[in-house]
């Protein structure tokens, strides 16, 4: 495996470009070079639920397996107030999400061993896995190749009571085990049978076998192909929300000047992005999650609760589990929680993350670094072997993809000129037996050249399959690599090792955006 670095695979004016130097009025640190600064910002807050947090975080950690001796150590740590986290998230889809979930899940190792150095005390990496979502609909799919296409197919779950309306946390699991299974089958159906395929059908089926939820099924294949090094941290338990009760409502009572804050958030030159600014950023579960809005002194929800302050903080003290967060204030529950050196993020968080430093600021903290995620396109010798066929390099491919040879039907239907001549003398000569064998005779011969376009499309085809293959395994569906493909088929054709040797080949390079030659 080598790695080089590759810009070409974001344009420009992505976030993950410009967060390096073009949204700096909009950090409160720049990088990891101003690491010690947030450390020493962090060393002046406490965190009286630390000790709390820390067993918490080791008791979860026991349905994906032992606890490292390293990890042991640096939760005691944290329990002490004497370790730093940096974390990272995302929603637990099936079969471990898109590759960018395991890209998060890398860099948040790699700069966890870089902030240890630097600042020399230990540093947690930590895996925020969004049970409180209630997106559904965004876990419960997987995409899958088609033969001669393009087109990649969309297998999903069948809906399940509650899914869409309630905490994927909530949602029932076991029932859906003969679907993942299947889902599986037909993943791996897709793809060639490797030296790889039975090891990896036979663990996955015993992780899935063993596993109780969206979260732990994530969980068990980050563990399982990743490493054991990192916490996988599952928000929706009620203790969680209990340590979260003072956040909730501090967001309760600060509304008006956090709202104030962030309607004003947005400035010239961010990313466009649609964010709610007028809810009160908090979930109330009452069987279904349903976000609170401030109306005159009231807090209500479009199913008919209705609050007053003192009544809402009366709940939050009573039944904290029954409050989540939402994707703004989310990353305030997570300063809450964690001393946060840095959130590792991906291009969409960066973009809305740069509206939320005032609502920090409301809090009287300061925005941790915003860290872009690794970025990578994984290739493999034929992948290259194509590219060179097509005579184009990988740059100039994600630049300007190449596109299917189009069929020509008006030069098809000129080389047919003689055919059809022939056809009309045929029908014209089986006319003189009867009108009835003249038609039945232009019949045949037009269904005959309808049979001829038919195979020189299929022929085209054949033609573009090399573009076709390239279009799938670099650019699917126009999107990146890192967006479609998920774990399973990679595994399959590299090997189960395959997200170990990447990371420690990522540790070993400063590149960021990464060509991976496999």
């Amino acid at each position: 495996m080598r790695i080089e670095p590759l810009d070409a695979m974001y344009a420009p004016s992505s976030p993950m470009l410009q967060i390096e130097d073009g949204y700096t009025d909009w950090l409160d640190y720049k990088g990891m070079g101003e690491l010690r600064l947030r450390a020493e910002e962090l060393d002046g807050r406490t965190y009286p639920h630390l000790e709390s947090l820390a067993a918490i975080l080791r008791d979860q950690q026991a349905a994906y397996g032992p606890l490292s001796e390293t990890l042991d150590r640096k939760l005691d740590a944290l329990a002490s107030g004497e370790a730093y986290t940096i974390v990272t998230g995302q929603q637990v889809g099936v079969f471990g999400g898109p590759l960018f979930a395991v890209y998060k899940l890398l860099t948040v190792l790699k700069r966890a061993k870089q902030a240890e150095a630097s600042l020399g005390k230990p540093v947690l990496p930590i895996f925020w896995m969004a049970t409180e979502d209630h997106d559904y609909a965004e876990i419960n799919h997987v995409l899958i190749p088609q033969p001669l296409s393009r087109q990649f197919r969309k297998e999903a779950l069948s809906a399940i009571p509650l899914a869409g309306k309630a905490s994927v946390g909530e949602l029932e699991f076991e029932r859906l085990k003969i679907e993942l299974v299947q889902m599986l089958q037909r993943m791996l159906v897709a793809e060639a049978e490797t030296e790889h395929t039975s090891s990896l059908y036979h663990e996955l089926v015993e992780l899935l076998q063993r596993s109780k939820s969206f979260a732990q099924f994530f969980g068990k294949m980050m563990r399982r192909f990743i490493g054991e090094d990192f916490l996988l941290f599952d928000p929706h338990q009620p203790d969680v929300r209990a340590l979260g009760r003072d956040a909730f409502k501090r967001l309760i009572v600060e509304h008006d000047r956090l709202h104030a804050a962030f309607a004003d958030a947005h400035k010239d030159g961010m990313p466009d992005v649609e964010l709610n600014r007028e809810a009160a950023h908090v979930f109330y579960h009452d069987g279904t999650r349903e976000l609170l809005t401030k109306e005159g002194d009231a807090f209500t929800t479009k199913r008919g609760h209705h609050f007053s302050e003192a009544e809402l903080l009366s709940e939050i003290d009573a039944h904290p589990e029954r409050f989540s967060n939402n994707v703004v204030s989310r990353p305030l529950m997570q300063d809450h929680l964690f001393p946060t050196l840095a959130y590792v993020s991906g291009p969409g968080e960066i973009a809305y993350w740069l509206q939320l430093r005032p609502l920090f600021h409301t809090f009287g903290w300061k925005m941790p670094l915003l860290v872009p995620r690794l970025g990578a396109v994984l290739i493999s010798a034929n992948d290259e072997k194509k590219l060179a066929q097509e005579g184009v390099s990988l740059d100039e491919y994600l630049t300007n993809p190449l596109p299917d040879h189009a069929f020509d039907d008006e030069a098809f239907d000129e080389s047919l000129y003689a055919y059809r001549a022939l056809s009309s003398a045929v029908s014209e000569e089986a006319s003189r037996r009867g009108q009835r064998f003249g038609s039945s005779a232009l019949h045949a011969l037009e269904r005959l050249a309808d049979e001829m376009r038919a195979e020189a499309k299929r022929e085209q085809y054949r033609l573009n399959r090399r573009r076709i293959h390239l279009s799938t395994r670099l650019l699917p569906m126009g999107a990146p690599q890192e967006r479609i493909w998920s774990m399973v088929p990679l595994l399959n054709r590299h090997g189960l090792d395959l997200f170990t040797r990447l990371s420690d080949a990522y540790e070993r390079t400063e590149a960021e955006r990464c060509l991976v030659k496999l």
